[in-house]
């Protein structure tokens, strides 16, 4: 697959600058038009205020593009039959030449081939609760991909509607450490605290940088997980009865494989009757900030300077 670059990531790689990855699945697939393009430029200006370049990765005719120039944002955004680009979709885009927003497995893939040792998003896939088709357990694809490149990986937990004990099970059986940044509980979106605690807290990005340092001397694949808590201020109030709600309303819906987990986000955006999609924002934003941090604490020339 070719890989292209933007000229801004590409001197950032080949100078020492430090590089933040994002996805865009959440450009083209989650977020309403305008606020998707509105979010996706905000964010862009925050990592660069930050003295860090963001590099947000998407498939653009069949080429995997690092760092968006502003129009290539803006046709995502407004892309009218994008595609949801996960890791096994990849030959397939190459070859037909499609163009779409990348899940967060894709980006830690591509990502991790150009170099780029970090990554922020919202929140992180997982171990589904007991699905609504019986017996077949789904598993996010974003825990293969954590378990076989080694970035840091900064998120606010797992998204609603989530096994989170089954989640960190499966994390702790694949490798793949989950630091909590100064707390021990660990969050999921829209709440702070489970009831489930990491193993390890961490109290700065410097600590997670030189975390990530001795994972790689010791030649490790894992990604570090780091659990950024939620704030009070940002949780969706009356939280397990929003999630009961949207798991009633998926319940009545027509069942989409892979699409069920859109199924499930979108049914908990109308339970909390458009809460969530506020709060996601500045989830999104804290994270990405936090990310820059430790891209800037990981980096051979630490600020970028334009």
């Amino acid at each position: 697959m070719t890989i292209r670059y933007s000229p801004l990531v590409r001197d950032a790689l080949d100078h020492g600058y430090p590089v933040l990855a994002l996805e865009t699945a959440n450009v083209t697939h989650s977020m309403p038009r305008p606020l998707n393009l509105e979010t996706a430029k905000a964010v862009q200006e925050q990592i660069l205020a930050a003295d860090v370049v963001p590099a947000a990765i998407a498939a653009i005719d069949g080429d995997a593009v690092i760092g968006l120039t502003e129009s290539e944002l803006e046709r995502i955004a407004n892309e009218p039959d994008p595609v949801r680009v996960a890791i096994s979709d990849l030959p397939i885009v190459e070859t037909r030449k499609l163009t779409g927003g990348t899940n967060l497995g894709a980006v830690i893939h591509l990502a991790h081939r150009a170099g780029i040792k970090v990554c922020a998003t919202t929140g992180l896939g997982g171990v589904h609760r007991a699905s609504r088709r019986g017996s077949l357990i789904q598993e996010s694809s974003d825990l293969m991909a954590l378990s076989t490149h080694p970035l840091v990986l900064v998120t606010s937990g797992v998204r609603p509607m989530l096994d989170v004990a089954a989640t960190l099970e499966r994390l702790e059986t694949m490798g793949i450490p989950v630091l909590g940044y100064r707390t021990l509980q660990f969050p999921s979106m829209y709440l702070a605290e489970t009831g489930y605690e990491v193993d390890h807290r961490v109290e700065s990005a410097s600590e997670i940088a030189d975390i990530a340092r001795a994972r790689d001397e010791l030649n490790l694949s894992q990604s570090l997980v780091i659990a950024n808590p939620t704030p009070p201020d940002l949780e969706v109030s009356d939280y397990q009865a929003r999630v009961s709600e949207a798991i009633e309303i998926a319940s009545h819906l027509p069942e989409g494989g892979a699409e069920d987990t859109q199924v499930l986000l979108a049914s908990f955006e109308e339970a909390t009757h458009g809460q969530a999609r506020k709060l996601n924002t500045e989830l999104y934003r804290r994270n990405v900030a936090l990310g820059a941090q430790i891209a800037k604490e990981l980096a051979i020339t630490p600020h970028y300077t334009d």
